[in-house]
């Protein structure tokens, strides 16, 4: 066989392993992007379940009964540490803290007495209904700080985006 049909056949061998490691780096870095991906939305299953918003609690007949925020553990496990602050048309609210805030939504009374807040009550067991405050650009939930079950910081700003506290 002629030499350079040789050369021709190893050049062409040597242009295929490198195309075929390649593809396999391609590959193994989509798998790797697939499992932080994967990960991070595990890590992100319990916090991304909870959320606080302004409200306004009713009555029956959609009276004004008091102002303050409505705090939605969406998961099935507790969270803790909870730290929230809200601004009303008057100014900045105390922060509200919660040291635990079991699965539910609860809605939070703002008291403009020392203390800033009343205790959490469920909403089902609120005399009539919450309505959220959502055409008052003065009036809003902040921040939201808290610990999920695995040990995990998190926060939500006023846009609603989630960040691991930390990272």
């Amino acid at each position: 066989m002629p030499e350079w049909i040789s050369a021709f056949c190893s050049l062409f061998a040597l242009v295929a392993a490198a195309w075929a490691a390649l593809t396999a780096a391609r590959v193994h870095k989509i798998e790797r992007d697939r499992d932080v991906k994967a990960d991070e939305d595990k890590l992100k299953a319990q916090a991304g379940r909870v959320a606080a918003w302004s409200a306004v609690h009713l009555d029956a007949k959609g009276s004004a009964l008091a102002y303050g925020v409505v705090v939605n553990n969406g998961s099935t496990t507790p969270i803790f540490d909870v730290v929230l602050e809200a601004q009303d048309v008057p100014g900045k609210l105390r922060p509200l803290t919660l040291r635990l805030l079991p699965p539910g939504q609860y809605f939070v009374e703002s008291h403009k007495d020392r203390s800033g807040w009343a205790l959490a009550e469920h909403t089902s067991a609120l005399a009539g209904f919450t309505r959220p405050i959502t055409r008052k650009e003065n009036w809003c939930v902040t921040h939201l700080a808290f610990r999920d079950a695995q040990n995990n910081l998190w926060s939500r700003n006023n846009s609603g985006l989630l960040e691991r506290a930390g990272s």
